[in-house]
């Protein structure tokens, strides 16, 4: 609300005295304040103070209601100080609407508000004398309510300075309280967080921060930190005035962020998100729909589009019951389904939400519509009940947080356990397959040498063959010169031709050369003879000499000069072999292995 503003008589003549008519008397009694209605009222033309109390030609008349219509209004009433003692009041308007205060006396006195909040109130300070009468006239700007054309009645309220200051006292001792309270549990939950990372201490904190907002706007604190002010009034049409400040729009910020932690808190806490998922979509929707309803009418309020805040105030109220009954319902369904440190949840709720109940029920009913009623205890009480109870219920969510720890370090240690005995099956196993690789090694190297020694006694064979091929074709020859030398000397019958003839054929047909031929062919391929004997009992000598010529891949040509027969031969063996043994293709090396 703006500065009130002063305005002090300069000392009337007492002359003048006399020719004032004060018709509304009142009288000043013990009770810490009093509230007047009933004064005479003058509407205002211009006049100066010295006109409205030395012209008898102006006539005030009984209060009836004020027209906003009209610029400004004179008020004047009388009031009586019975008592022999000086009594100091507070005097201000049930209207937060600009006016000024003007009394007879006798003395040039400077006087100041009360207090800076004092003066966002309009208050101003009053001195009664004892035993005297004081007139007292009130010009008041109605014109700022003109553009709602509704009519108002003010009410004048004086308090005993003491009693107000008791209660400003009072008032600052609570905030101080309360804010130092929330700091050292914000402190140290915030600390917790840190050590924990566990995200219900980050809401819980955030709840803090929330409530130090709420407290110190609901005390009028922020008028006296801030050095700005901003109102918005609005005028129904009862006459009622609803007063917005930035001490209102501090009061919504703070609430949005209270509920909105007790939302996160409940979610993270009670794990809804996992557990309760169905509850955790309307916690979570709760907290956005909240922020909207809240927040948006704030706005639009503090900033003149507007005056919205009047008509959701009661929604806003009924918000915060669903939303702490959904909560109490939540954390009741967490606690049937056994879920952990639900319990502790519950019986820490239930406190705060009696008490946050309460607050809600009193802002509709005793709050509004100017939010300037702030000497309740009960938002105090609200929110220092959480701390004492949700107290109780972080210890036993640290407390379940180490034995979860403790479950953790447990499946640590045997999963390291476990880890080590990998690692020495690992080492283990690499040990075997170096070995196997040796072994392998060691076996493809035996192999390599097996492998170079059958192909050394297969060249031994191909070169053993064709020795023999070689010795036999040259036998052929020399047989073939005989028979040209036969040829050309017919008459002529040597002995010795006849015995070099037969030693070639002996020499030709010598069993001896495929003796040492088979020797090797078993030495390269053991068990070869043996095997095709047994499949095939009925293969004769020659059969088995042409299998073998056949399995070291000569050729046809090669076999022939061997066997010393023709190719044709040769070509016919084959057939019949390949009958023998049941195969209906030519017979190769592969085909008798295989059989």
């Amino acid at each position: 609300m703006p500065f009130k503003t002063i305005r002090y008589l300069i000392p009337i003549l007492l002359c003048f005295a006399p020719g004032v008519s004060a018709k509304t008397g009142h009288h000043l009694t013990n009770k810490a304040d009093m509230l007047i209605q009933q004064y005479e009222v003058l509407e205002d033309k211009g006049y100066s103070i010295t006109q409205v109390s030395t012209d008898t030609a102006l006539h005030f008349s009984p209060l009836t209601t004020l027209s906003t219509r009209k610029n400004a209004y004179w008020l004047r009433l009388e009031i009586s100080n019975p008592y022999p003692n000086n009594e100091a009041y507070l005097l201000s308007l049930s209207l937060p609407i600009h006016y000024s205060l003007y009394y007879l006396r006798n003395e040039i006195r400077e006087t100041a508000a009360f207090s800076s909040r004092q003066v966002e109130k309009g208050v101003i300070p009053f001195l009664f004398k004892s035993e005297t009468t004081h007139i007292l006239y009130f010009r008041i700007n109605t014109g700022e309510l003109a553009a709602y054309g509704h009519n108002i009645r003010p009410v004048i309220h004086l308090e005993k300075e003491i009693s107000a200051a008791s209660r400003e006292k009072m008032t600052w001792i609570s905030w101080i309280i309360s804010v130092s309270l929330l700091l050292s549990f914000a402190g140290y939950n915030g600390y917790v967080y840190f050590q924990l990372r566990d995200q219900t201490y980050l809401w819980y904190v955030i709840m803090q921060v929330g409530a130090i907002i709420f407290i110190t706007s609901f005390k009028h604190i922020f008028n006296v930190l801030l050095p700005f002010d901003v109102r918005r009034f609005y005028l129904n049409a009862e006459g009622s005035v609803y007063d917005y400040t930035i001490n209102t729009f501090f009061l919504h910020i703070g609430a949005v962020i209270v509920m909105v932690g007790v939302l996160q808190l409940t979610r993270s806490y009670l794990r809804t998100k996992e557990l309760l998922p169905a509850y955790d979509k309307i916690l979570r929707y709760m907290s956005y729909g909240y922020v909207i309803c809240c927040w948006l009418p704030a706005i639009i309020t503090i900033t003149g589009i507007y005056y919205l805040d009047s008509y959701t105030l009661f929604y806003d109220n009924i918000t915060v019951l669903v939303i702490f009954l959904m909560v109490l319902f939540t954390s009741i369904t967490a606690y049937r389904k056994k879920i952990r440190a639900a319990r502790h949840f519950l019986l820490a709720n239930i406190l705060p939400i009696i008490f946050c109940t309460c607050t809600a029920i009193y802002f509709l009913v005793n709050n509004t519509p100017s939010y300037m009623d702030n000497g309740a205890l009960l938002p105090e009480i609200a929110i220092l009940s959480q701390i004492v109870t949700f107290t109780g219920a972080l210890f036993a969510r640290i407390r379940t947080i180490n034995e979860e720890l403790k479950v953790k370090n447990r499946e640590v240690a045997q999963l390291e356990a476990d880890i080590l005995q990998n690692q020495h099956k690992h080492w283990l196993i690499e040990r075997e397959n170096e070995h196997i690789n040796q072994t392998i090694q060691q076996e493809k190297e035996r192999s390599e040498l097996l492998q170079q020694k059958l192909d050394a006694n297969n060249r031994e064979l191909v070169s053993n063959s064709l020795y023999i091929h070689q010795k036999n074709k040259l036998l052929e020859d020399l047989k073939k010169q005989l028979s040209d030398i036969d040829a050309l000397y017919p008459h002529m019958k040597h002995p010795e031709l006849k015995i070099m003839r037969s030693t070639l054929k002996e020499h030709q047909y010598l069993d001896a050369e495929w003796d040492k031929f088979r020797l090797h062919f078993e030495n390269v391929h053991p068990g070869f003879f043996e095997a095709l004997k047994a499949k095939h009992s009925s293969l004769t000598n020659n059969e088995l000499r042409l299998c073998a010529y056949f399995h070291i891949n000569l050729s046809t040509k090669e076999i022939a000069v061997l066997l010393n027969i023709a190719p044709a031969s040769v070509r016919q063996a084959k057939t019949r072999l390949n009958k023998k043994l049941g195969n209906p293709i030519e017979v190769t090396s592969e085909s008798i292995d295989n059989q």
